[in-house]
């Protein structure tokens, strides 16, 4: 996979964040405000980003709250734990 770049790895840090503290994914408009981007253009672009590259994923399309991460940057632990190694680092 690729690298992601500091605002793209901002931004899923961000949704995973909005997600552990609210149990839903935040809207485009909440994300705009968290990144300080200057509009929704911005984020859209930094999700279709994100979605290239394997770490999330529109689910369903059209709605407001519908990003789902799917892993969690490098120098974090794996979002859904293996059940061979019990969450662990290799």
């Amino acid at each position: 996979m690729t690298e992601l770049t500091s605002i793209q790895e901002q931004c899923l840090l961000a949704i995973i964040a909005h997600i552990d503290a609210n149990q839903k994914p935040p809207t485009r408009r909440e994300l705009k405000q968290i990144m300080g981007q200057k509009s929704t253009n911005g984020v859209n672009q930094i999700l279709e980003a994100l979605m290239k590259k394997g770490y999330i994923r529109i689910d369903p399309p059209g709605q407001k709250r519908n990003v789902v991460v799917l892993r969690k940057p490098q120098n974090q632990l794996p979002l859904f734990a293996d059940s061979r190694n019990k969450g662990m680092r290799p």
